[in-house]
């Protein structure tokens, strides 16, 4: 075994790490700590909020409910990696509630910065 596997395998015996459920390790540092030397946050006031979090139900006027199976929309105006990823955001929701439904958002091909969204369950 190598030094390294052998100051891990010390560390968890120790309490000071362990395992996370994708077998990585994570430090235990403050379950020792007594709470009043744990890390502090501050709420602050009066701090403007980043227009993605403004515009965080821009999605609830998407017709999911409305879509039968073969049925598909499309979603302009998408211009950054955080747009795509916010939209597939939503229909992972969609799909993940209790219901038969499956929808897929693609590259709209026909459109620059368009994605269509389909249903297809």
């Amino acid at each position: 075994m190598s030094k390294m596997s052998d100051h891990l395998i010390g560390l968890q015996e120790e309490g000071k790490i362990q395992l996370d459920v994708n077998g990585d390790y994570i430090m235990n540092e403050f379950d020792n700590i007594p709470p009043s030397s744990k890390p502090q946050f501050t709420i602050e006031k009066d701090v403007p909020m980043p227009s993605v979090l403004k515009h965080k139900d821009r999605w609830n006027a998407l017709p999911f409910a409305k879509m039968e199976v073969g049925d598909s929309f499309v979603v302009d105006e998408m211009h950054t990696k955080e747009d795509e990823t916010s939209l597939r955001g939503r229909a992972t929701r969609e799909n993940n509630k209790p219901s038969p439904t499956f929808f897929s958002v693609v590259k709209n091909p026909d459109l620059a910065n368009s994605f269509r969204v389909f249903r297809i369950q």
